[in-house]
């Protein structure tokens, strides 16, 4: 019931008398800015008579694709992200993330393990799938490590 709400509400909108000339994303209407009435841009009238203010649905939504801006230069370690890191006693895992201006491939996840006091037992590197990243592409890795009381991503390393 709602959506025919809806929907009647944007056919209305869509065939509306306010400007001869059709719709166009980001036109200025002016007619209704200079309007006195007191209705919000996007809405819909409820079977009751209310009026539901539909403003954040009407706003432009950002774009789901690689969005961020991409840190250029040479060094790949910066370029390289290293979140949502877990060991469970036995396996390290997480996800890297490139946040470069290029492919980055083979990327390595360096670790460090430590035991009770802090002390370094062992360190290594864990190879993150798929092989080749491109810029706002994630990757996980996980791995076998040395058992111990805390283990750690120290960096991440690649090549372009």
């Amino acid at each position: 019931m709602i959506y025919l709400h809806l929907t009647v509400a944007f056919s209305s909108l869509l065939m509306s008398p306010i400007s001869a000339s059709p719709l166009i994303a980001y036109a200025t209407n002016t007619i209704a800015q200079n309007s006195e009435i007191d209705e919000p841009f996007c809405y819909m009238k409820t079977p009751d008579g209310q009026t539901v203010d539909l403003g954040k649905l009407c706003e432009k939504q950002p774009s789901l694709g690689n969005s961020q801006t991409c840190i250029p230069g040479s060094n790949i370690a910066a370029k390289v992200s290293i979140a949502a890191t877990n060991y469970d006693g036995n396996f390290f895992s997480g996800q890297v993330l490139n946040q470069g201006c290029k492919i980055i491939k083979n990327v390595k996840v360096n670790y460090e393990v430590l035991d009770e006091s802090g002390n370094l037992i062992d360190n290594g590197f864990i190879y993150a799938e798929p092989v080749t990243l491109a810029p706002g592409q994630s990757a996980a890795f996980r791995g076998e490590v040395v058992a111990g009381a805390k283990v750690q991503a120290t960096h991440a390393d690649g090549q372009e």
